[in-house]
């Protein structure tokens, strides 16, 4: 989706106007235009969980940025740094958290090098390659499971905490109802990535 003559326009005088850019109301079309867009590009799921967002309110609907616009404001129109999310994974759980860059200052210099993330990044990535998503529903009882392919999928997976999405779908299949809790867990990183892409070469 190239933005167009027009776009940039609206864009370089919401950015002369200054103050919170990405708020400015003349970004309203250009917004409306990349949400509509990434919708279509991911199937209208969530970039990172891939909930389903088909008939959902554009309102509920997140534009996100990979590389937060707070601190990498140089990349907050760059298309490779956009998609959606739900608002769970944007502002509840990855917010303006940059843990999942390797580096900082490389990025700043390589943004599109994939080998840049830890996580998968959902323009520079297959999210497929890395986790397989499987969903089943028998009438109105739906489960999901991630099975952590690689190891940007095992962190995926243990950045925005899928596993409790997988408990939530299984209790709710049940007719268990369980407090939402987003637990952090004390293991490593590392030691987790590890031991999850040898458990699935099994």
């Amino acid at each position: 989706m190239p933005l167009t003559a027009d776009d940039l326009i609206t864009i370089q005088a919401a950015i002369a106007e200054g103050g919170k850019i990405w708020e400015n109301v003349l970004l309203t079309n250009v917004k409306r235009k990349i949400k509509t867009h990434y919708l279509g590009v991911t199937t209208e799921q969530c970039c990172y969980c891939k909930r389903d967002m088909r008939d959902e309110f554009m309102m509920v609907i997140d534009i996100e940025h990979v590389l937060p616009k707070s601190q990498f404001p140089d990349y907050m129109f760059e298309l490779f740094n956009l998609s959606v999310s739900c608002k769970r994974c944007n502002m509840l759980i990855k917010g303006d958290s940059t843990e999942f860059l390797f580096d900082r200052a490389t990025v700043s210099l390589q943004p599109r090098d994939t080998e840049q993330y830890r996580l998968i990044h959902p323009n520079l990535d297959d999210y497929f390659e890395n986790i397989e998503y499987i969903v089943q529903i028998k009438n109105n009882k739906k489960s999901i499971k991630y099975l952590q392919l690689k190891p940007k999928g095992v962190y995926t997976y243990s950045f925005f905490r899928l596993d409790k999405l997988e408990v939530n779908t299984l209790n709710n299949a049940q007719g268990i109802e369980i407090a939402n809790t987003e637990l952090s867990s004390d293991i490593p990183m590392d030691l987790i990535i590890e031991s999850t892409v040898l458990l699935n070469q099994l």
